[in-house]
């Protein structure tokens, strides 16, 4: 019976630190997208006017900050998977 418990417990573990690696995963996959994103918006700001310029900055800013806490999501759930 203790066995059987046990093998039960380590599964449940496994299971959870999986879906932990799994969050960690999405969280890069969503920091990748936003910097790709924060590059575009640069990219556009140098081509605009002073209008767009400040759109496109703004963009920039709001994507490279989506992108610092999906990458600091992602730390976390690794480290609460281990």
């Amino acid at each position: 019976m203790k066995k059987i418990l046990f093998a039960l417990a380590a599964s449940l573990t496994v299971l959870t630190a999986g879906a932990q690696v799994g969050k960690a995963a999405s969280e890069v996959t969503d920091a990748a997208k936003h910097k790709i994103d924060e590059k575009r918006a640069d990219s556009e700001a140098k081509k605009s006017g002073p209008v767009g310029k400040t759109v496109n900055n703004v963009k920039s800013g709001y994507h490279q900050n989506r992108s610092q806490s999906s990458a600091d999501k992602a730390k976390k759930a690794l480290k609460d998977a281990g």
